[in-house]
């Protein structure tokens, strides 16, 4: 997959398996990729994430995914955030919808937060294994929770898998 971050303003191939696996070269470099934009700490990125990315990434192919964040290792990150255990991206595939991105992820998966950033233009995805879905819409500096676009999405098809799955 192509990878463009938008802070460093640096442009990577990865390559992942469909499940997220990797070699040892691709994963180090994912953890690169992915470290905190503020402190330049790293961690791996847990595999159910990067199995939605690969997935992402097949859907869209040829289309380079633009990253705004990833790990964050800061003072001010929540020990609960899923960006705190490498679990959640925000990013944006230039010329696909948001909404569509948006609307497949949560109508495909399950154990997931999903998360619209209409005004900033990205999309918020992280893996919760173990813990129950979650939608957001961020509005006028707030989260607002179970939006109504995750419940017309989920009317007509329900996630029958977990990322990796």
């Amino acid at each position: 997959m192509l990878l463009y971050d938008e802070n460093a303003r640096e442009e990577a191939t990865l390559y992942l398996g469909r499940d997220g696996s990797a070699d040892e070269a691709n994963l180090a470099q994912a953890q690169r990729l992915f470290r905190c934009r503020r402190t330049h700490k790293d961690r791996a990125i847990a595999r159910g994430t990067l199995a939605m990315l690969a997935d992402i990434a097949s859907r869209y192919p040829g289309k380079r995914i633009e990253y705004v964040s990833a790990y964050r290792a800061t003072r001010d990150e929540s020990r609960t955030s899923p960006h705190r255990g490498g679990r959640a991206i925000d990013f944006r595939i230039r010329g696909v919808s948001l909404i569509e991105i948006r609307d497949y992820l949560w109508t495909t998966y399950r154990e997931v937060g999903i998360g619209w950033y209409p005004a900033e233009q990205y999309i918020h995805m992280d893996h919760r294994p173990g813990d129950k879905d979650i939608a957001w819409t961020f509005l006028r500096g707030s989260n607002v929770y179970h939006p109504s676009w995750a419940d017309r999405a989920r009317s007509k098809v329900r996630p029958t898998r977990a990322p990796g799955v």
